[in-house]
């Protein structure tokens, strides 16, 4: 008999990430779907013609982060619809309503790096919460952190990266470049500042942005918070005024430089140039992997990312991502019909 699975979708990668597991997930189970505010969530979740019902908002500034979490976990549990089974990635909110309607909890994680941090009050509660899900799900290059934060059966692994198991199924849109003004590009994104594992500092975007425009190298910019809009689009320049798919962004890209994690993976796994300018030296499990496999390359200095843009090499894509796909799919059946 199938199960009732609510997935909530809360960052603009879950969209991403679940279509490419829903159709198999739905064959002999039931989808419910909620999805909260932040960045282009709705947008991408609609986009791919993921129904589901919009809940909550996120927020920039720690306080009011931190105040609308709680109180959408609230909601949450009151609006949610009826399941037998919870299934998230990174969402602490998806397992305190699961424990709160003593229902199962499946949570696929890969940010280690929170589990290394201390002194953050609220990204600690936050842990504590996540490490209370019936099941968790991670990649194997995580084991010895996760290992010593979650023991017992209840941690998974799998040889790869999340961003495989989306994007062993993408098919190039041949017409993007009708999307984009410029026929060679690099994508940049900024910084995740609003994320509380994030130490503020002073970002990289400006320097990063005049750097490319003085070599002449055309550049599509993807507004993250709402002070990333001062930045002002030109001739070398482009800020798409909707969201577009970021597979195919990548994917017709020379290249991604971003702040934050997700997206230099993506572009890595896909056999991109892949720069990390996230604000520290310690980096999350799967990033430090990539960058020992000579896949991605993480540096705050300008000079040395400039270098790596113009004169490095590509190396080809890791090509596990099927496999990746499968083995990931036959953990969450598995985890699913327990």
């Amino acid at each position: 008999m199938g199960k009732r699975i609510w997935i909530d979708m809360i960052n603009p990668s879950h969209p991403l990430f679940f279509r490419s597991i829903l159709d198999t997930l739905s064959e002999s189970n039931e989808i419910r779907v909620t999805v909260r505010k932040r960045g282009e969530t709705i947008h991408l979740a609609r986009q791919f013609g993921i129904k589901g019902t919009a809940i909550g908002k996120d927020y920039e500034e720690p306080v009011k982060k931190t105040l609308a979490i709680a109180s959408r976990a609230m909601d949450l549990f009151f609006r949610a619809p009826k399941f037998d089974v919870a299934l998230s990635f990174e969402n602490p909110m998806s397992v305190a309503v699961s424990r709160m309607r003593m229902k199962r909890s499946i949570l696929m994680l890969d940010n280690d790096l929170k589990y290394k941090i201390k002194g953050n009050v609220i990204q600690s509660i936050e842990s504590r919460v996540k490490k209370s899900a019936s099941n968790i799900v991670v990649p194997l290059v995580c084991k010895d952190t996760f290992g010593r934060h979650i023991k017992g059966s209840r941690l998974r692994f799998y040889d790869g990266y999340k961003e495989d198991i989306y994007i062993a199924d993408h098919s190039p849109d041949k017409d993007f470049y009708s999307k984009v003004p410029f026929d060679e590009y690099y994508v940049i994104r900024p910084e995740a500042f609003a994320s509380f594992y994030v130490k503020r500092s002073e970002s990289l975007v400006e320097p990063l942005l005049e750097r490319l425009s003085r070599e002449g190298l055309k550049v599509v910019f993807l507004p993250r918070d709402r002070s990333d809009w001062n930045i002002e689009g030109g001739e070398n320049i482009f800020i798409p005024n909707k969201p577009l798919d970021g597979l195919d962004l990548i994917y017709h890209s020379r290249g991604v430089l971003t702040g934050s994690g997700t997206m230099a993976r993506e572009a890595a796994v896909m056999g991109r140039k892949a720069v990390s300018f996230f604000p520290s030296d310690a980096l999350l499990t799967v990033d430090q992997d990539l960058v020992t496999r000579g896949h991605l390359v993480h540096s705050r200095n300008v000079d040395e990312i400039m270098d790596h843009i113009i004169n490095g090499k590509e190396r080809p894509p890791p090509n596990e991502s099927g496999r990746v796909k499968e083995e990931v799919l036959g953990i969450l059946l598995d985890l699913i019909g327990e």
